[in-house]
């Protein structure tokens, strides 16, 4: 246990328990301190520590200054791509201790933080489809459906907001697992992948997946469903805000079939259940959905 002072309260919390929700890479535990490679960039050298005592973490190899170090609450709201007000309150939520005459229900739907201004990003209104993405059982009708594409290179997949404005670009090489994104863009945990799709199309059936991919392989899987993506295994407010308000009556969880994806299908389900449907994807005996897909198809 750490102790914590959140808002003049003081938590004691379970750091053994929290770090142990995330796969580090080369760790090594020891009484008082983890050390692992960091959760943030390439590290092959084991770079990155945590205090077991404070909370308190280093980067000694990040180049992105807000990625160098910090406390417990940054570290946390920097592994499920929460904000730091977001992660605090959570935290209190769970290891505080509240005043009952204070305490105060919350709404099942939330008023969405506010976010950094979008920036619609322009050059990616008729993409080529991808041949790298036709292989992997995404058909061109189904790619022009989500408006991704791509090149002999790369397979191109934008990430937009409820009204079709594309706010970030996820870009994915043809010839082995390496992405990247948008430098000036919006946060991906301020959207959710493939819900301009589910608005546009009016579904009353969303699947939330991990990856883009997995998403797009519903609407083949079933025809009444449409695929949306998070882009981790862990949601933010924002996503599960944003999900909250589409008007489906049933959310597949539709998580890989892996320790991941049951997080994120527990997450899931304690977001929306009471809300709406909910119904968990059968994958078994395959990992994800994009593999179930390949499977069938063939």
């Amino acid at each position: 246990m750490i102790v914590i002072d959140i808002s003049e309260n003081v938590l004691h919390v379970d750091i053994i328990e929290e770090l142990g929700q995330y796969d580090w890479e080369h760790a090594r535990w020891t009484e008082g301190k983890l050390i692992a490679a960091s959760p943030f960039r390439e590290d092959n050298r084991p770079s990155f520590f945590v205090n077991l005592q404070t909370g308190v973490w280093s980067d000694s190899g990040a180049v992105d200054v807000s990625k160098t170090k910090g406390n417990f609450v940054w570290l946390l709201a920097l592994l499920k791509g929460w904000s730091y007000s977001m992660t605090a309150d959570w935290l209190e939520e769970k290891y505080g201790f509240p005043d009952l005459e204070q305490l105060k229900i919350k709404p099942a739907i939330q008023t969405l933080e506010k976010s950094t201004e979008i920036i619609a990003l322009s050059g990616f209104e008729c993409l080529k489809p991808s041949e790298y993405l036709e292989k992997r059982g995404l058909t061109k009708s189904v790619q022009q459906r989500y408006g991704v594409g791509g090149d002999s290179k790369k397979a191109v997949m934008p990430w937009r907001t409820k009204d079709g404005k594309v706010a970030n670009v996820k870009y994915r090489r043809a010839d082995k697992k390496e992405f990247w994104y948008e430098n000036e863009a919006t946060s991906l945990n301020e959207l959710v992948f493939g819900l301009d799709v589910a608005k546009r199309e009016r579904s009353a059936t969303v699947a939330v997946c991990e990856a883009e991919i997995d998403a797009m392989s519903w609407c083949l899987l079933d025809a009444d469903v449409v695929g949306i993506a998070v882009g981790s295994s862990v949601m933010s407010e924002q996503q599960m805000e944003l999900i909250k308000r589409l008007n489906v009556t049933k959310i597949i969880l539709g998580g890989d079939n892996d320790e991941k994806g049951a997080l994120l299908n527990k997450q899931a389900k304690h977001a929306f259940g009471g809300l709406f449907r909910l119904e968990y994807a059968e994958y078994a005996p395959f990992k994800d959905a994009n593999e179930k897909l390949l499977n069938i198809s063939n």
